[in-house]
C-alpha cells in the first residue's frame, strides 16, 4: 500500500511544534520563566494544546484514510484484478465537488465523461474475465497520464471507476479536445485489446455532459445516460441531451408487451419487381400493430417507444417467426413462395447470438436459407465495419443474402460498397422522388447504379410510385423496384393473391 508522502510529512512537521511547544512550557515552568508574565503562560498552554489536538487529528484523519485506502484497493481487486488506490465512485464524487468548488466561479468549460467498452468472446472455452481485468488495470494506469498526452495538467482532472464504467471529470477542456481524449482512449484500449485481449473484441463507448450547475451525482447520471444512448446506436461519442430523460411511461410499456402477448402486431408484404426477369422475385416484411384501442398503425408510431422500453429485440424476433410461420404455411399448400427481406434493428444485428437466432428459428420453420434475407440499415454498417463485415460474411456462407437499406442518407460513404460484402443495395426513396424532374437527381441515381454494379450488387429501387420513375429506372439500369407503383405493403392473404393474380406479371406474360 501506498503512503502518502505529503500527509507523513504534515504529520512530522506537527509532532515537531507539538514536542518543542511542550518542552518549552515545561522548562519555563521549571525556571519560573513565565512567574511575572501569565499572559505569556497562558498562550503557550494554548499553543500546546492546539498543537496537541492538530496532530491527535491528523493521526485520525490519516489512519482514517488507510482504513478506507485498504476498502478502495479490496474493490479495486474485484474491478481490476489488482490491488490500486483508483478512485471509486464515492471518491470520485468527492474530488470531482471540491475541483468543482474550486473552479466552478471561473466561467470554464467543465465537462463530465463516462466510458466502457462491450466485450464479446470470439474463441470458446476462453475466460475472458482475465482479459478484461488487464485491461481496465491497464486503462486506469494509462489515465493519469492523459492530461500530458493533451499539454494539460493532472489537476484539471479526476478520474474513477465503478461498476464497469470509468468516470472522468475535466476543467478547462473544448469539446474538440474532449473529442480528441476519446480518440487517445479509443486508440490505447485498441491497442491493449491487441496484445492482452486476444480472444475477446472490444469496443469503447463514450457518453460527454457538459457540466452545469447541478450536483456531481447528476453529472455523472447525465454522462451515462449518454453513453447508454452510443452503445444503444453504436455510436462511439454521444453528448447528453434533455431528451435522454425522457422515458417511456409505464401505460407504453404494458401496452406494447400485451400487444406481443395477444399477438396484435401483423407482418404486410410489400412485393419487388425485377425490370429484367419482369417478375415479382422477392418481398419485403414491414411490421404493423393492429391495435383494439388505436387501429393499425404504422412502424413509425411505435417502433422508437418500442426501443425506448427495451422491447426492439421481442419485436425483431416477432417478425422472423411470422415471417417464417407464413413462410411454412405457403410451402406446405403449395402456394407460390418468394423469398422474404427482414429488417432488423442495430441492437439485434450486433448481439453476441444474432446468426444463431436467426438459423434456430429457420430450423425450427423448416425454412431453406434462400428465402430469408436479412436487411440492415447503412448506419448499421458503419456503426462497426469490422464486426458487420464478419457477420454479414458469416449469413452469406449460411446461404442467407443480405441487402443494405436506406443507401444515400446517413451516413452515406462510396467506399463502403467496396469493403462490405452486401448482396444487393437499396437506394432510399428521398433520391427516388426527383428523377423525373430533377436532371441532377436522375445522374445521382445513375451514379450510385454504376457503382453498385461495380461492386456486383444487385441494385433495388424504393419508393417508386410512378410509371415515369419505373422508365427511368429502366433506361439507367436498375435491377429491381419496389413501390406502390407496383403494390403498397398488403397483408399475407392479400399478398397469397396478388402473386396469383397481378396486372404486371399478366401484361408481360400476354405480350410475349
Amino acid at each position: 500500500m501506498k503512503v502518502d508522502k505529503k500527509r507523513l510529512a504534515i504529520i512530522i512537521i506537527i509532532s515537531i511544534l507539538f514536542v518543542a511547544s511542550l518542552i518549552f512550557l515545561l522548562v519555563g515552568i521549571g525556571v519560573n520563566l513565565f512567574k511575572d508574565a501569565p499572559n505569556l503562560l497562558i498562550f503557550f498552554i494554548l499553543l500546546t494544546s492546539g498543537f496537541a489536538a492538530l496532530l491527535a487529528l491528523s493521526i485520525f484523519k490519516s489512519a482514517n484514510d488507510s482504513s478506507s485506502l485498504k476498502m478502495l484497493e479490496v474493490e479495486n481487486e474485484y474491478n481490476f484484478g489488482v490491488k490500486n488506490s483508483f478512485n471509486n465512485l464515492f471518491l470520485f464524487k468527492k474530488r470531482a465537488e471540491r475541483k468543482q468548488r474550486i473552479y466552478g466561479k471561473r466561467n470554464k468549460n467543465q465537462h463530465m465523461m463516462a466510458f466502457t467498452f462491450s466485450n464479446m468472446s470470439i474463441s470458446k472455452n476462453i475466460n475472458r474475465n482475465k482479459e478484461i481485468f488487464l485491461l481496465n488495470d491497464h486503462i486506469a494506469s494509462f489515465l493519469h497520464s492523459l492530461p500530458s498526452k493533451i499539454n494539460s495538467s493532472n489537476r484539471y482532472f479526476v478520474f474513477g471507476f465503478s461498476r464497469g464504467v470509468f468516470l472522468i471529470y475535466a476543467y478547462n477542456q473544448t469539446d474538440q479536445t474532449m473529442q480528441e481524449i476519446c480518440e487517445i482512449i479509443t486508440r490505447e484500449i485498441y491497442q491493449c485489446s491487441e496484445v492482452n485481449c486476444p480472444h475477446t473484441w472490444v469496443q469503447p463507448f463514450f457518453g460527454i455532459a457538459t457540466v452545469k450547475d447541478e450536483y456531481v451525482t447528476n453529472q455523472i447520471e447525465n454522462a451515462l445516460l449518454a453513453r447508454d444512448f452510443s452503445e444503444r446506436n453504436f455510436e462511439t461519442v454521444t453528448y447528453y441531451q434533455d431528451s435522454f430523460r425522457k422515458v417511456v411511461s409505464a401505460s407504453d410499456i404494458e401496452e406494447l408487451t400485451e400487444a406481443l402477448e395477444r399477438k396484435e402486431f401483423v407482418v404486410y408484404y410489400q412485393p419487388k419487381y425485377n425490370l429484367s426477369t419482369k417478375k415479382f422475385v422477392s418481398a419485403e416484411a414491414l411490421i404493423r400493430w393492429e391495435s383494439d384501442k388505436y387501429g393499425l398503425l404504422a412502424p413509425r408510431l411505435f417502433l422508437n417507444k418500442a426501443e425506448s422500453a427495451g422491447l426492439i429485440h421481442d419485436i425483431d424476433i416477432y417478425v422472423l417467426r411470422q415471417v417464417c410461420e407464413d413462410l411454412n404455411d405457403t410451402i406446405r399448400r403449395g402456394r407460390r413462395v418468394l423469398p422474404v427481406s427482414v429488417n432488423f434493428s442495430m441492437y439485434e444485428f450486433f448481439s453476441p447470438n444474432f446468426l444463431d437466432v436467426v438459423m434456430n428459428i429457420l430450423e425450427e420453420f423448416n425454412i431453406p436459407t434462400n428465402l430469408i434475407q436479412i436487411e440492415i440499415t447503412e448506419a448499421t454498417s458503419q456503426a462497426n465495419q469490422f464486426l458487420s463485415i464478419s457477420i454479414i460474411k458469416k449469413l452469406k456462407e449460411k446461404g442467407i443474402r443480405v441487402l443494405m437499406d436506406d443507401f444515400g442518407i446517413g451516413f452515406s460513404n462510396v467506399g463502403n460498397l467496396k469493403k462490405i460484402p452486401f448482396d444487393a443495395v437499396k437506394i432510399d426513396k428521398s433520391f427516388i422522388d426527383d428523377i423525373v424532374a430533377s436532371t441532377k437527381a436522375r445522374e445521382i441515381v445513375r451514379f450510385l447504379i454504376g457503382l453498385c454494379k461495380v461492386n456486383d450488387m444487385e441494385v433495388i429501387a424504393e419508393g417508386v410510385d410512378s410509371k415515369e420513375q419505373v422508365e427511368i429506372l429502366k433506361k439507367i439500369k436498375c435491377d429491381t423496384i419496389q413501390g406502390f407503383f407496383y403494390s403498397k405493403a398488403i397483408p399475407r392473404k392479400d399478398f397469397d393473391r396478388f402473386l396469383i393474380d397481378n396486372p404486371f406479371e399478366k401484361k408481360e406474360v400476354k405480350s410475349t
